[in-house]
């Protein structure tokens, strides 16, 4: 009776520190994007991340966003690139690192560049000059919906 008692607990234990584990995943952020704060925009042909909200220059609209696989990206910058360098990279504890594998890669000059993200994954950005100040985010690239063939 006991052992059967030790081996319920024993159990209990593992679910308790599984399900711990989970939620620590799904509370993972990268440049400060939480799972709540991901618009989902999947199936768009194009999504537009751009720096235009009047109130705040220095924040992506979108922030965080979900898109399908093979969605063009347009990152757009007011004025320009050269006021608001953007990366592909992480912020974190205030230190931005480049990732020099990212499909976002860098971006310095003009106010407009196109971005075809192919791969599942997730793809943090920021902007070099003002990442301290909010300007960054993070883009979730997923398979397309009905990729199984079922439509």
């Amino acid at each position: 009776m006991i052992h059967a008692h030790r081996r319920r607990f024993a159990v209990r234990l593992v679910i308790v520190i599984a399900v711990a584990g989970m939620a620590a995943a799904r509370a993972h952020a990268l440049n400060n994007c939480l799972d709540a704060d991901f618009i989902d925009r999947r199936g768009l042909a194009e999504l537009v991340v751009a720096n235009d909200d009047p109130t705040n220059p220095f924040r992506y609209r979108p922030r965080c966003a979900t898109v399908s696989e093979g969605t063009r990206i347009v990152f757009r910058a007011t004025p320009n690139f050269g006021m608001h360098p953007l990366y592909g990279g992480t912020v974190s504890g205030g230190v931005a690192t480049i990732d020099p594998a990212s499909p976002i890669g860098s971006i310095t000059s003009g106010t407009e560049a196109l971005r075809m993200l192919t791969d599942s994954g997730e793809f943090p950005f920021f902007c070099d000059f003002h990442y301290d100040q909010g300007m960054l985010g993070s883009l979730r690239v997923v398979p397309p919906l009905f990729a199984d063939g079922f439509d």
